[in-house]
């Protein structure tokens, strides 16, 4: 894959510790590998534009976000309504409650509250659950189309932790249960054990986004915990049976979520239509 600048995270936020994290993980951190520098809008007609000039990336909003001389800072939704963009919110519980956010029209991939969980590896998480958010919900919906609400809601987990390292204990006590709940959970359903499911997880993220950034899927596999590149094309040959570069040939991010599909759907034995979940 040709390298090419990652589109860049946009923000609209006024609190000084906040904008410290932002800068911080999308300016020198891990994740600067996979998403460009941060904008800060100036208000919230600032951030409509933004929006309208990088369509695909992803931007964090305090909702209660009120500037100076902002005439639209009143109608936030209405800026971001019928967009496409993927959100990060963060901001105080009450705001979030109150700007009515699944009224919007448009995602919302991560929620973040000030002072509480929001260190430097929270927000990093946030942001790179948002960036190319749109192959997760079109996976995901096709997943609720094939197979019972449990097994959409357990990989739905699995994809939100999927963009750090994560072991069965941790996925477990993600969903409020014991290790030993899980793996009966799986097997009840007829699906993978849980950790090949993190592992699909985690090779359906890599190369999410890759495709969303631009940048070769051995950097992303590093910058999202990986050890070196090496683990991860053994990691996708162990679960998919071919290195990363024969699943590319074979469709990329396309075939890696087909795969997840023919897994979780394998009791229905439907037939899985891959133009359902083609693009970007």
């Amino acid at each position: 894959m040709s390298r090419q600048a990652p589109p860049p995270l946009l923000a609209l936020h006024g609190d000084a510790d906040a904008r410290y994290r932002l800068r911080a993980v999308a300016g020198s951190g891990p994740a600067s590998r996979i998403v460009g520098p941060a904008v800060f809008a100036s208000g919230w007609q600032e951030l409509e534009e933004l929006v309208a000039a990088h369509p695909r990336s992803p931007a964090v909003v305090d909702p209660a976000f009120a500037g100076d001389a902002d005439p639209t800072s009143a109608d936030s939704i209405r800026v971001l309504r019928g967009s496409s963009v993927s959100l990060v919110c963060y901001g105080e519980p009450s705001a979030l409650q109150a700007w009515r956010v699944q009224d919007g029209g448009y995602s919302v991939a991560a929620v973040l509250h000030p002072g509480a969980g929001d260190n430097l590896a929270a927000v990093e998480s946030a942001v790179l659950r948002a960036a190319g958010a749109r192959r997760v919900r079109r996976l995901l919906d096709e997943i609720g189309r094939r197979a019972d609400r449990q097994t959409e809601e357990t990989f739905a987990c699995v994809l939100a932790l999927a963009v750090a390292p994560c072991s069965v204990p941790e996925l477990a006590a993600e969903l409020g249960l014991s290790q030993r709940t899980l793996w009966r959970r799986c097997a009840a359903l007829g699906v993978p054990t849980p950790g090949r499911l993190l592992a699909l997880g985690r090779i359906f993220t890599v190369e999410r986004l890759a495709e969303w950034s631009g940048q070769p899927s051995g950097a992303v596999a590093i910058a999202i915990g990986f050890s070196d590149y090496a683990n991860y094309r053994r990691l996708v040959r162990r679960t998919l049976g071919a290195p990363p570069s024969e699943i590319r040939k074979q469709g990329g991010v396309g075939e890696v979520a087909m795969a997840i599909l023919r897994a979780l759907a394998a009791r229905k034995r439907v037939r899985i239509d891959a133009a359902r979940i083609g693009g970007k």
